[in-house]
């Protein structure tokens, strides 16, 4: 070939990749600084962490400014305290489709004492809320960022179908999680394996939960915009929350081994200089806050993985937005506006940290998951995947990118109470039975019993026993002794046959709790100082297609052993020989879980008279009930 000729046509194609290069960046570059909205361009890594099962108003219902509650109203018109919530709720308390419209109950926002779950032996787990100490990380996120107060999930139901929303846009018409309890949900779904569905025109179905949906991923991809999803892998209880899973092209696809990757190599990854501009971020399930998963552990990772960033230079350019997948069957007073017909759903609390969030901000603005993917959309121009997030608000009223930038804020890690193993199957039904036959449950191996209790003084000497044997060792005053759910426990409450749990100067009785327990006056023996309580337990009712199948109250007897320091609180006029079987009361001190007995109590609030219930005959007096 002549040399003008070779020249020539290195000179075309020199000018062709030229070309070529030239439109990628400038391609790029229309994406990743010339977003929609003023201001956006200062943010170029988004993270989008996602944990599990809480409701707004069982994190923040105390945080100062926020639309929160203290107080709740029960389906029988009672308003009830918000008692201060355990760190571990068990048993788990039902979040399908139908619990949440049960609790939702027409826009009353009082059916969540009827949900499976809810109530154990009186004890009200619904009606709880975490106290500012009890998760001060988020709190201390919430007083220097932004803590969105009207943020609700996208879908009426549980987990499969709003983690779908959170990378779609859209549930595919699925309302439930997937059944057959297994490691495995989406693509890699057990044969036989089938999700709920409702259509828009309101048809019932079901589906296999594999889809070939457009997702945000596939935006990102079109745009040559990078993204990571970091979650459980396979083979971890946690990868049911891989939602890609679902996705038939990914999961199946060549993305699938480069850009779904473990959760914990996360902070590895940012350490080390590599962060996606789109980031998803789920954890195991001891990690990832659902009951009966530790809060305070699921805190800690969070502070871990946030700290991560704001000890990298990502911090400068980057929003983390934390929120919850579903409300968890937990209270909440706020209904939530009717969108489509699968939601909205329960609010659940949304942080949104970052140097360009407003400080020490309440955003009031309503919000759902479709609103995170619209906030990535705006920032990088991409179109909408479907018209949930076309029309939410990409939250605009979270940021202020004229405001200086924020410092960083690097937290400690907190001190955790005991924490059991848990097992989490993804079951949406909640209650103890549900638990028992492939539920979420706290997993308890091999664990020490109380075998003797001996009193040195001010020194409990305790044997407790297992397979492995016996260990003796003593409980002194500098001894943190705590009950089932992390809360401080009178020592005095230790009986023998509780499990008692050691760490290092701390025990943890999981068979005793410092709680109220509500029922009805079955019987009172003042001379004997014994008071029995009807109480009841909420349990689900399956259906040959495996729904929950409305609320069930079972009954059962609590003893209360009163002492002279108990406080009775009674109606006005009445003294303690009108007590009536059939009166409503709630005391409150130590209730033995594996006994039915509550020991210590500090106070017994009876209610006025209202409709007879039936009696039981007190096994020490031998009384028998009136005629």
């Amino acid at each position: 070939m002549p040399l003008k000729r070779l020249r020539l046509v290195v000179y075309l194609i020199t000018a062709v990749l030229l070309a070529n290069a030239a439109w990628a960046a400038l391609h790029l570059f229309s994406h990743r600084a010339v977003p929609r909205q003023p201001g956006l361009g200062k943010i170029n890594h988004i993270v989008f962490i996602i944990k599990e099962n809480h409701s707004f108003d069982n994190y923040f219902g105390r945080f100062p400014g926020a639309d929160g509650a203290t107080t709740g109203r029960t389906s029988g018109g009672q308003v009830v305290p918000l008692a201060e919530a355990s760190d571990q709720v068990y048993p788990d308390i039902a979040h399908s489709a139908t619990a949440a419209y049960a609790a939702y109950a027409g826009g009353r926002m009082n059916g969540f004492d009827l949900i499976a779950g809810a109530v154990t032996l009186g004890v009200d787990h619904a009606y709880t809320e975490m106290y500012p100490g009890d998760i001060p990380s988020y709190w201390a996120y919430a007083r220097h960022f932004t803590l969105a107060d009207h943020f609700f999930s996208s879908i009426m139901g549980p987990t499969f179908p709003n983690h779908l929303m959170t990378i779609a846009a859209q549930n595919a018409n699925v309302v439930s999680n997937p059944t057959i309890p297994s490691e495995r949900w989406g693509c890699d779904s057990p044969s036989g394996s089938y999700a709920l569905t409702v259509s828009a025109a309101g048809r019932n179905g079901a589906t296999y939960p594999c889809f070939d949906m457009a997702t945000l991923a596939d935006r990102l991809n079109a745009s040559h915009i990078s993204w990571r999803y970091y979650a459980p892998g396979f083979g971890h209880s946690g990868y049911i929350w891989s939602t890609f899973d679902a996705i038939r092209h990914i999961r199946f696809g060549d993305q699938w081994r480069t850009n779904v990757l473990p959760w914990r190599r996360f902070t590895s990854d940012v350490a080390h200089g590599h962060l996606a501009a789109v980031t998803w971020l789920v954890t195991d399930t001891a990690e990832s806050e659902h009951p009966p998963a530790s809060t305070c552990l699921g805190e800690n990772t969070t502070v871990s993985e946030v700290n991560a960033i704001m000890r990298s230079p990502f911090w400068r350019d980057t929003a983390i937005i934390v929120t919850w997948d579903d409300f968890g069957g937990f209270y909440d007073h706020v209904a939530p506006p009717k969108t489509s017909r699968w939601g909205l759903g329960p609010r659940v609390p949304a942080l949104i940290i970052s140097p360009y969030a407003r400080r020490g901000h309440v955003d009031h603005t309503v919000y759902d998951f479709t609103s995170v993917l619209a906030f990535i959309e705006a920032r990088f121009g991409l179109r909408p995947l479907t018209g949930s997030d076309a029309s939410a608000n990409p939250l605009r009223g979270s940021f202020d990118f004229g405001a200086r930038p924020a410092d960083r804020l690097i937290l400690r890690q907190h001190a955790c109470p005991i924490i059991p193993g848990v097992s989490i199957s993804g079951n949406e039904q909640g209650g103890s039975r549900r638990a028992r036959y492939g539920g979420n449950m706290i997993r308890l191996y091999n664990a020490p019993v109380i075998a003797r209790i001996t009193h040195r003084g001010a020194v409990l000497t305790v044997t407790v026993r297992n397979s492995l044997g016996r260990q003796t060792y003593d409980i002194g005053p500098s001894t943190r002794v705590l009950g089932r759910g992390g809360r401080p426990l009178d020592r005095a409450a230790l009986s023998k046959g509780d499990i008692l749990l050691r760490q290092g100067n701390m025990v943890q009785d999981e068979s005793a709790d410092s709680v109220t327990v509500t029922g009805r006056v079955a019987q009172m023996e003042w001379p004997q100082r014994l008071l029995l309580l009807h109480v009841g337990t909420t349990e689900s009712v399956p259906t040959l297609a495996q729904r929950y199948g409305g609320p069930h109250r079972l009954g059962n007897i609590v003893v209360v052993l009163l002492t002279a320091h108990t406080r009775l609180l009674l109606p006005a006029g009445e003294a303690i020989d009108d007590i009536a079987p059939g009166q409503q009361a709630a005391v409150t001190g130590v209730l033995n879980w594996r006994t039915h007995a509550l020991l210590q109590p500090t106070q017994v609030l009876v209610r006025p008279t209202t409709s007879p219930s039936s009696c039981t005959e007190l096994p020490v007096s031998g009384a028998e009930c009136p005629e």
